[in-house]
């Protein structure tokens, strides 16, 4: 593509809360949605493992910022919360009364729904309502609004509702406040060099693979 990127505010109109800590880093959210259309759905994927294998040439319309090796990141902010946010917590419970019901259930008195996997949990959330989150990146906004028509909400739980967006607005910036915003504020987290005191953090996409993992300065 020949179009030259642009500085963006990518902003989140919320309806409900969000579970998610306060980092929340959009280019994530993004590479989920690309990878899921060009790859297509899976039925069942195995934890903290990647069906995208390196050289399979899925990457995001956002500039590449950062060192000129394996240490790079996308032009791509963290999550910037509003001044007005509301930290709460909530809860669901886990229940296993289907269990009960169950002709497994009846056929084998020995299944124990008093504690282990079976039994009912209470399970503690918290999370953050505000009526907008914003993110600061350089990229191609017409390819960047094609991947977050798919995206309708954020955070865990989405399945219970939370973290619905009620729309995305995509606007063109003065600057460039990506990795650096007003007053010289660090907006998300950048790779330090080996000798480096900082936090174990991921770089890009997916956070969780230990190939984009490093010694970072945060936010």
């Amino acid at each position: 593509m020949n179009e030259p990127f642009k500085n963006l505010r990518i902003r989140a109109y919320l309806k409900t809360g969000v579970i998610s800590d306060h980092y929340l880093p959009l280019d994530g959210v993004m590479y989920y949605h690309l990878v899921r259309r060009e790859m297509g759905e899976e039925v069942i994927t195995k934890s903290r493992e990647s069906n995208v294998r390196q050289g399979a040439n899925i990457t995001l319309p956002i500039k590449k910022s950062g060192p000129k090796n394996d240490l790079w990141f996308y032009a791509c902010s963290f999550a910037q919360f509003p001044e007005c946010v509301v930290e709460d917590s909530s809860f669901k419970v886990k229940s296993g009364d289907w269990l009960k019901h169950s002709q497994h259930f009846k056929a084998n008195k020995n299944i124990d729904i008093q504690r282990g996997k079976f039994k009912n949990a209470h399970i503690k959330l918290y999370y953050r309502h505000c009526e907008y989150i914003d993110w600061y990146c350089v990229g191609w906004p017409y390819k960047i609004a094609e991947l977050l028509q798919f995206c309708t909400n954020l955070g865990k739980n989405t399945g219970d509702g939370w973290g619905e967006i009620l729309r995305w607005e995509i606007k063109e910036w003065p600057e460039d406040w990506s990795v650096r915003g007003i007053g010289n504020k660090l907006m998300r987290n950048v790779p330090l060099k080996q000798d480096g005191k900082g936090i174990i953090y991921g770089m890009r996409p997916s956070y969780w693979n230990p190939r984009h993992i490093a010694v970072c300065k945060m936010p």
